[in-house]
């Protein structure tokens, strides 16, 4: 597919603007190559020198096949990139995957925080931990967010592309810090686990000795050992509570700072390109940078529009001439030659739609905004070889 001058700049604006950030967050509906997406930035500044990691909480778990690798998990796998040596390739940089697991997060942050081993396991061994850490809404987004930060505060990577789930869930992921500052900081749950908060004297919250009798009235319903339960887990974890807020605030900053960059990857087709401009004007609305659409499995106009109008004889007596291979004998070459001219014409069909969808978002995006587009493969892309095909597409290296 030809590349206009517009298109080649902005694919030389993405490739520069990706080389300033520490962190490329991709979101976007499902199914729309978000996976594949997030892989190919990763491979690209990892060609060019970079230290790269990808990670993902896709369940589908699908970038281990485009990564060539078995499977993914919680602890990072470094991918090797000398078979690009065969493309005539020269790897400078190392890239990196793991599977982010939410729940694995949650219990690294009671790890990390938790002020000692004894604290640490009664919190990681209470059953109201166990459903607060995997069921809550919210909480393993949160612990996600806060491995991502945790992560780039090491300095191990000069890049991490994360590839976040479906566009709900990944507002689910953006908006956590900000819900679990709010939801720490509330006098409700402060009243549940700090004495004093409401009246200013101590005995107030749900673990003081002042609230037995209100234990012992509701333990007569639902069971005395499970409010027990409840007031360890309380009292152990709101010893994490303190560092909640701070830890939060650090998540927060690193999503709206000039480090983080976002790209919405969208398909052509009328709805998804409606969902992802919902979900670019949220992230314009919090202030967080936007650096790139990606539209992906665009319809390119393979056939003129002359071709098109070609008579099936005219076509069939092309295809009868060589150098072309011999048709079988038993097929009627007039008959092939109509359904190649209503296969082309479908594939008309989707590229006019496809260029319109483009063209709206276009009209509805800053001006400055680049819309990049990687054309329509004939096979889902599970290889380092097809993802370095869609990275050509993508940064324009033909």
């Amino acid at each position: 597919m030809a590349r206009t001058d517009d298109e080649a700049q902005a694919s030389r604006y993405f490739e520069r603007v990706i080389s300033e950030r520490q962190v490329v967050i991709c979101v976007g509906s499902g199914g729309v190559g978000k996976t594949t997406s997030s892989a190919v930035i990763g491979l690209n500044a990892a060609l060019s020198g970079r230290r790269v990691l990808v990670m993902t909480i896709d369940p589908a778990r699908r970038l281990a096949n485009s990564l060539g690798i078995e499977a993914l998990g919680s602890e990072m796998q470094q991918i090797p990139l000398e078979r690009f040596e065969e493309l005539g390739l020269e790897p400078k940089g190392e890239l990196w995957a793991m599977m982010l697991d939410m729940k694995d997060s949650f219990d690294r942050l009671v790890q990390r925080h938790a002020p000692d081993p004894k604290t640490r396991d009664a919190i990681l061994d209470n059953r109201f931990y166990h459903y607060f850490s995997t069921s809550l809404a919210g909480t393993q987004e949160y612990a996600a967010s806060e491995r991502l930060h945790e992560l780039v505060q090491s300095g191990e990577f000069d890049l991490i592309v994360l590839d976040t789930p479906p566009t709900t869930h990944a507002l689910d992921f953006l908006e956590a810090p900000e819900r679990l500052v709010d939801a720490v900081s509330s006098r409700a749950l402060q009243w549940l686990y700090k004495p004093g908060v409401l009246s200013g004297r101590s005995g107030m919250g749900i673990v003081s000795l002042g609230t037995n009798y209100v234990m012992r009235t509701l333990g007569k319903f639902t069971g005395g050992e499970l409010l027990s339960e409840l007031g360890v887990f309380l009292k152990t974890f709101s010893s994490l509570f303190e560092g909640f807020e701070e830890r939060a605030r650090g998540v927060i900053d690193l999503l709206k700072s000039s480090r983080t960059g976002f790209v919405v990857v969208t398909a052509p087709d009328s709805l998804t390109v409606e969902e992802a401009l919902y979900f670019y004007e949220k992230l314009d609305r919090d202030a967080l940078h936007v650096d790139a659409f990606i539209v992906n499995r665009v319809h390119p106009r393979w056939v003129s529009e002359e071709a098109l109008a070609l008579p099936p004889e005219a076509l069939a007596a092309a295809l009868s001439e060589p150098p072309l291979p011999a048709l079988d004998p038993a097929l009627n070459p007039t008959d092939l030659a109509e359904h190649l001219l209503e296969n082309a014409s479908q594939f008309e069909l989707r590229a006019t739609q496809d260029a319109s969808s483009i063209a709206l978002m276009g009209d509805r995006l800053p001006k400055t905004m680049p819309i990049l587009k990687v054309p329509y493969f004939n096979r889902d892309i599970h290889s380092l070889a097809g993802l370095n095909k869609a990275r050509t597409a993508l940064f324009g290296y033909f």
